[in-house]
């Protein structure tokens, strides 16, 4: 018997069953923040982020595009420096209002932040901010 532990599966739209669409967009919001904290952007997170916003009901290219470039227009200028970041994920995070809605918007992010094989520094302090916001 293995002590390994279980590969973790990103999470999908059952999760989101419990957000209303102000909550997916703060969602979506965090997750392209999160995207900028290591100044990497990996194909592997903007496919996460892809597949995340066919779960949310954007079934085209075009309205997932569209989508995620809103959501870089959003996010891009509190991306240069970590206080801002912080400031604004904390802005976002309060529109989770359920410990359960809490845990899965963490698990999206932590998911997202390890999908290149590390977690650098800022985003460890990114993932702290929310921990933090949250209180988990």
């Amino acid at each position: 018997m293995s002590d390994e532990h279980p590969k973790r599966r990103a999470p999908g739209a059952l999760e989101l069953a419990s957000f209303n669409d102000e909550q997916r967009l703060a969602l979506l919001d965090l997750l392209v923040l999160d995207m900028y904290m290591d100044g990497n952007l990996a194909r592997a997170e903007e496919a996460r982020v892809q597949h995340l916003l066919g779960a949310m009901g954007f079934k085209t290219d075009f309205d997932r595009d569209r989508e995620f470039d809103a959501a870089v227009t959003r996010v891009r200028r509190h991306a240069e420096s970590m206080d801002d970041a912080t400031a604004f994920a904390a802005k976002l995070a309060v529109r989770f209002t359920t410990r359960e809605q809490q845990q899965h918007v963490y698990d999206y992010l932590s998911d997202l932040a390890s999908l290149d094989g590390s977690v650098s520094p800022e985003e460890r302090r990114f993932l702290s901010a929310i921990n933090a916001a949250f209180k988990l």
